[in-house]
This record gives C-alpha cells, structure tokens and sequence, in this order.
C-alpha cells in the first residue's frame, strides 16, 4: 500500500504542476487512511504542500503492516 500511496502522491503533484488541480487535497488522500497509522503526518504533508510548495515528509507516513 505505500508503494501505491506513493506513486499516488506523485501523481496529484504532477497534476498540480501541469495546472489541471490547484493544491494538494486532503480530502483525496483520505483512501488510504485505513492504512496509515499516523494520519496527523499526512495532514502535515498536505498543509506542506499547500502552504510552502514542497513536503519533505511524506516518507514519515507510517502504514499498518502487512498492507
């Protein structure tokens, strides 16, 4: 699941450079929520992205083993 989270990350930010979305949504991401063990790190991420243009946390998002 995290490979997955991942390439979707990468997606939405190829997405928002090409124009086609304006911002990282929080409300997107929230698929993956059963999956997370620390959604309050992917809340930070979004903001990140949102606010300063660049997260650098992504990878401290923690999943549920075996996902």
């Amino acid at each position: 699941m995290e490979e997955r989270f991942l390439r979707f990350v990468e997606w939405v930010g190829d997405r928002i450079d090409r124009g086609i979305d304006d911002e990282f949504d929080l409300e997107v991401f929230w698929k993956f929520a059963p999956y997370i063990k620390n959604p309050e790190m992917l809340e930070r991420c979004v903001d990140e992205e949102n606010e300063e243009g660049y997260s650098e946390c992504w990878d401290l998002v923690e999943f549920v083993e075996g996902t």
